[in-house]
């Protein structure tokens, strides 16, 4: 029995043996194969179509029989007919013609004859209810694309309504619905009639706010919202809060739930906010590099949570090679508890970099000559008080910062090893070193604001962004020096057609600060030096690639050492010309100066590339200096957003 038993083991292992030498032996089982082309259409009923008559293969040992073959092909036709339909094309005829390529192969061409469109004769598009009014509601309403004499495409339609609901329920009216959407098809004169209604429904307030976190006191997240109980709802202040939550640096998973509760009167959004506390502690580090800063270092650390109170330390440092500038830069801001968005904030910083001191002959200020370099070191304290302040019920925010500066200041300053004969035997007086070779302590009282406002990415990006600040300083508290500054700037982007931007910008400061001007006679020339009494911190300087291009970064002002005041402005037309990629043309103008009688503006032009990369907008420029002798041309590298 037991040898019986073996022999048929032996047996069946032989005949799987045998079976699996064939499988290996064999190869996969060869399959008949159909493809198909089409013809007499383009995009995007061509992409359709292929869609609907993808090419195909039929594996294993079946063969394409001939009858087969004919399902196929009339199969494939009925399926390209039907394709153009969503597109307005009702009435077409599909041919096609089949032929061997090889063993098992055939190659299948659909000729395409779109036939008559389908014409809209008629558009019934309306708003019913409480949003009937609302402003992005009635746009989309002016805008509707399937007009009369246009033809009927079906994804329109569905786009159209999507966005129409997606808009709704953005702005707040949560049960908007369609009461109705009709398509009435003529075929036989191939015209069609649309009636679509949108019921909007009661707008949606925002209701209370429940925080389930123990990373800060409850009051520190109390005045995050940019909104209001009752206030209505907006999707994209919600998404705001969320980006507000994590700029905090407090938590690291945000969960917003939204509890609506539709059937009230009106409709109330509760949240339900779940935070989960962070690292307390980033360590960020850069390299990088700018036709302005040369090679540049930067390293940070930040403490996003020092307590319960919600109060945070920044520390880092940088360095440029321009100028060999080297900073380094504490902030510490502690919230207030009050109703609005307010912080206590202190600032330390200690920034040193060399500087040259450089005259111009009278009435030839493109001919400049270095004579002295040297280095300018400041040390500065600025307590203050930052508030945010919500415009357009919270879609934009101002941040006021009212501050208490001190500066101590110190320059030192030695002649060039070499200069030009003709002033070699020159050198500065007494009273001219002792205000380009100085030291100085400054108290300022001061505020500041900044108003950004941003939305898209890419070359989609568009908005403004307006500073301005105002300060002064007075021996009657202290101080060393007599000063008062005003400066306002703009920046502002648009974009039409989808393809065209223009972006202008514009800068305008004033400084009442004492002034020496001096003519000293060299040879048979007259050299031109103005000096302010202004501390180097708070100078002026003009040029560059976010200034005026064409000419050297801050190369533009009295002696190469900043000046009381400046003005510039900028024009620049950027087209795109294939996805984030665009050209640009630009005139740039300005520059900073000590007497209001002697402006001489400079002027530069150009054009750039743009690459609109995943780490920000990379831009190339090439600028003429028109003001310059010869008209030289120089490059200018930035990456980032002009608006920041």
């Amino acid at each position: 029995m037991a040898i019986s038993t073996f022999h048929g083991v032996i047996q069946w292992s032989f005949l799987c043996a045998c079976l699996l030498t064939g499988l290996l032996f064999s190869g996969p089982a060869r399959g008949d194969q159909l493809n198909i082309l089409i013809k007499g259409v383009e995009e995007p009923l061509l992409s359709n179509i292929r869609a609907r008559t993808s090419s195909f293969r039929v594996s294993g040992n079946t063969r394409l029989s001939r009858r087969r073959l004919t399902r196929f092909r009339a199969d494939a036709e009925r399926r390209a007919g039907s394709a153009l339909r969503p597109f307005g094309y009702y009435h077409a005829v599909v041919t096609s013609e089949l032929r061997t390529i090889a063993d098992g192969s055939w190659e299948l061409t659909l000729h395409v004859d779109k036939g008559p469109a389908v014409i809209v004769s008629g558009v019934r598009v309306d708003l019913l209810g409480p949003g009937k009014a609302d402003p992005g509601l009635q746009k989309w309403k002016a805008e509707w694309p399937l007009t009369e004499g246009s033809i009927l495409d079906q994804a329109i339609w569905e786009e159209q309504k999507l966005a129409g609901l997606d808009l709704a329920h953005a702005h707040g009216f949560l049960s908007a619905e369609f009461s109705e959407q009709l398509i009435k098809l003529d075929l036989e004169q191939n015209r069609a009639s649309l009636a679509l209604l949108l019921e909007t429904g009661e707008q949606a307030v925002m209701g209370s706010i429940v925080f389930n976190q123990d990373v800060v006191q409850p009051g520190v997240l109390e005045n995050l919202p940019r909104f209001n109980a009752g206030q209505p709802y907006d999707e994209w202040l919600m998404e705001q809060f969320r980006l507000d939550l994590w700029r905090t640096g407090f938590f690291n998973n945000i969960e917003v739930l939204e509890e609506r509760k539709l059937d009230e009167s009106p409709p109330v959004v509760n949240l339900v906010v779940n935070l989960e506390p962070r690292n307390p502690n980033t360590y960020q580090g850069s390299l990088g590099f700018g036709s302005d800063t040369g090679v540049r270092v930067q390293a940070m650390w930040n403490r996003h949570v020092l307590s319960r109170r919600g109060d945070s330390l920044d520390v880092g440092f940088g360095w440029r090679q321009r100028d060999n500038e080297f900073n380094f830069r504490t902030f510490y801001r502690y919230p207030r508890k009050v109703s609005a968005r307010q912080y206590w904030a202190v600032e330390l910083l200690y920034k040193t970099e060399d500087e040259k001191f450089t005259v111009s002959p009278v009435g030839d200020s493109e001919q400049r000559t270095t004579i002295a370099r040297g280095s300018v070191d400041d040390y500065s304290i600025k307590p203050g008080w930052i508030k945010i302040r919500g415009l357009k019920q919270g879609y934009q925010q101002i941040f006021e910062h009212w501050y208490l500066q001190y500066l101590n200041e110190r320059s030192r300053y030695s002649p060039v090893d070499e200069v030009p004969p003709e002033i070699a035997g020159w050198s500065l007086s007494s009273v001219e070193q002792d205000y380009i070779d100085n030291t100085s302590e400054t108290t300022s009282v001061g505020v500041s604001w900044d108003w950004p406002v941003v939305r898209g990415h890419g070359f989609e990006t568009f908005g403004h962004r307006h500073r301005a600040w105002l300060f002064t300083s007075n021996t009657a508290w202290g101080s060393d020096l007599d000063f008062s500054q005003a400066y306002l700037s703009s920046r502002w982007n648009t974009i039409w057609k989808n393809r065209w931007k223009l972006l202008l910008r514009g800068e305008v400061g004033y400084s009442d600060a004492h002034i020496q001007e001096r003519l000293v006679e060299v040879g048979d020339e007259l050299v031109s030096i103005s000096l302010t009494e202004l501390p180097s911190a708070y100078r002026f300087k003009a040029g560059g690639s976010q200034s005026v291009r064409g000419y050297g970064f801050e190369t533009l002002s009295d002696n190469s050492i900043g000046s009381n005041n400046i003005i510039t402005a900028s024009a620049e037309l950027e087209m795109l010309f294939r996805k984030n990629w665009s050209v640009a043309l630009f005139f740039d103008v300005g520059n900073a100066f000590n007497d209001w009688g002697q402006i001489d503006l400079k002027k530069g032009a150009g054009v750039g590339i743009r690459w609109y990369s995943i780490a920000g907008a990379i831009r190339l420029d090439i600028a003429q200096a028109l003001d310059e002798p010869g008209n030289p041309w120089r490059l200018h590298f930035t990456i980032g957003s002009p608006l920041l």
